[in-house]
């Protein structure tokens, strides 16, 4: 999903999205800066002991929050490598719907919500809500809103065992997702992954280009690139010469429905729970709007003016 950069990012973004050792290194070099080599400049006169006392407050809350950080990514991380079919929900957009990582290790039950929320054709008509799927089928994988879309494929692989993780909202860098399957360097990413929630439109050779260069830029030499619809068979030829797994929608129903029963059917129910079909916002992660304007039918942000996110809409079928 093409995604638009944040220009607020720091520190504080940096480690919430990195590795735990990436907060534990900013903790350290807080502890050695403030708290070891400081104290030192005071014997340089009042300048160094001025600098000290004003700063070690601040030092003192920074070195905290970011301790705290690296714990707690810590822990996630263990909890991630321990396998089965544990995985934790990621906040990568706001959801109401169930925490995944407790549906599928069967920590929760998915009660059934709301019926659907009518979804927008492109015409501006309205397609009546379905009642919540029971099985499925390739319909449920295309119409599937592109954010509920990655979370089963990321869902997926961690039900299979596998160490994933999602990238945040904002710019992915042609990144949707990261494997990570070394089990000698667990920090190492082994895989990336691009997910298209494009319906049953064809994947061109173009997007497949685009994930060989940042399979190279980031030194990884194995890609994956799923959508629910089909692919072009100069896409098809490329990926083949090129360390690239194409996922097609009627592989990954074959994928979903060889999981365990249980499985299978609680990944379903998380991934239809409330509204699955409207698109969230690739910005801030609420649900879109329909809205009109003189070039005809569009998704904008509900959050409008403060975000102004648009997306274009799907074709109903006839």
């Amino acid at each position: 999903m093409a995604r638009y950069r944040r220009k607020d990012e720091g520190l504080l973004t940096l480690a919430l999205q990195a590795p735990w050792y990436v907060s534990a290194v900013f903790a350290l070099a807080i502890f050695i800066g403030v708290f070891v080599w400081l104290p030192r400049t005071t014997a340089f006169g009042i300048w160094g002991a001025g600098m000290y006392a004003g700063t070690r407050p601040f030092a003192l809350i920074a070195l905290f929050v970011f301790s705290a950080i690296a714990i707690y990514k810590f822990l996630q991380q263990l909890a991630s490598q321990r396998g089965g079919y544990t995985y934790a929900f990621e906040p990568k957009a706001r959801q109401t719907s169930a925490d995944w990582g407790r549906v599928a290790s069967g920590d929760a039950r998915v009660e059934p919500t709301n019926q659907l929320a009518p979804d927008e054709c492109a015409d501006g008509s309205a397609r009546a809500a379905d009642a919540r799927p029971t099985e499925w089928s390739l319909t449920v994988l295309r119409d599937m809103e592109w954010k509920r879309f990655e979370d089963l494929c990321l869902a997926f692989y961690r039900a299979k065992g596998i160490r994933a993780e999602s990238t945040p909202l904002g710019p992915d860098g042609g990144v949707d997702l990261r494997l990570y399957q070394d089990d000698a360097d667990p920090q190492r990413c082994t895989a990336i992954v691009q997910c298209k929630a494009w319906g049953e439109r064809a994947v061109g050779v173009k997007l497949i280009r685009e994930l060989r260069g940042v399979m190279a830029h980031e030194g990884v030499d194995k890609g994956f690139f799923m959508a629910p619809g089909r692919y072009t068979e100069e896409a098809r030829a490329f990926a083949a010469a090129n360390r690239i797994t194409l996922i097609d929608g009627r592989q990954l129903l074959a994928m979903l429905q060889r999981l365990p029963a249980d499985v299978s059917r609680k990944l379903l129910a998380a991934a239809t729970a409330g509204d699955w079909t409207t698109p969230s916002c690739p910005s801030c992660g609420i649900k879109m709007v329909a809205r009109e304007s003189a070039r005809g039918a569009y998704w904008g942000c509900a959050a409008f003016p403060k975000c102004k996110q648009t997306l274009g809409m799907r074709e109903c079928k006839t």
